[in-house]
Formats: structure tokens, sequence, C-alpha cells
């Protein structure tokens, strides 16, 4: 039988993997969003997740207190299972949140590289009010899409 203190850090574990999941679903929203096009649901999805990040956080650091991941408890036969959940959830949202970083890093490269070519007629430097140097993109550029 549990003791009380394995109860209580099964409790934290059980809400921490109920934000994952909640994490997750919105993760796979935020891929539908940009598939689609949809910046305003990205937007509102990415609020949801910075938020529920921060809700992780600190039952975190509650679970934390209550026992530090070092302690034995996490391997007694009540606590495992759900600890293993809890990791394995938080390994597949790291994943997506790389993946999700990369993607925007490429997209961002290629609009920059397609910037430069598009204003590379535009030889005058401009620079800030604390005198670095910034990119001078021309006042209008119309892009020709279809869609």
């Amino acid at each position: 039988m549990a003791d009380e203190k394995e109860m209580e850090l099964i409790s934290v574990l059980n809400e921490q993997e109920r934000i994952l999941d909640s994490m997750l679903d919105h993760q796979r929203r935020i891929y539908n969003c940009v598939v689609s096009k949809s910046w305003d649901g990205l937007e509102s999805c990415v609020q949801h997740v910075n938020e529920l990040g921060n809700d992780f956080a600190k039952v975190d650091s509650f679970r934390e207190k209550i026992a530090p991941v070092s302690s034995g408890i996490y391997f007694a036969p009540s606590v495992r299972d759900v600890f293993l959940r809890v990791k394995t959830k938080l390994a597949r949202s790291k994943v997506e949140s790389q993946s999700l970083g990369k993607y925007v890093g490429a997209a961002k490269e290629f609009i920059e590289t397609v910037m430069d070519e598009c204003t590379s007629q535009q030889h005058s430097s401009v620079y800030t009010s604390t005198g670095s140097m910034k990119k001078n993109y021309g006042q209008s550029i119309v892009i020709n899409s279809v869609c």
C-alpha cells in the first residue's frame, strides 16, 4: 500500500500528466495551424502552450519539493508507472517543440535570404540609434503570390 508521500507524489504526477496531455494537444493544433496557414489560430495555440508550460513549471517545482528526482520513491511500484508516463510525454513535448523551432528557423532563414536577394539593389547602409548597422529593406516590395 502506498504511503501518504507516495499518494501526494502520484497526485502531482497525475496533474503534470494532465498538463502534458493538453500541451501535446495544443502542439498538434499548432502543427495543423501552420499547415493550413491559420495564423490567428497559431497565435492562440502558442499562447496556450506558453501558459501550460508555466503551469507545468509551477507543478514541477512543487513536485521537486515533495520528492527530488534523485530519491528512490520514483521506483516504488505505485509511483513508477505514472512517473514513466509523465517522462515519456515530456520527452514527446520537447521533440515537438524542437521540431517546430527548427521549422520556424528554416522558414525565417529562407525569408531573410529571399528579402536579401530581392533588395540587393539597395546599397546604402542604415544605422540604428545605437550605431549598429541594420538591413535596409525597400520601402515597399510587391510579392506576386498565387493561392
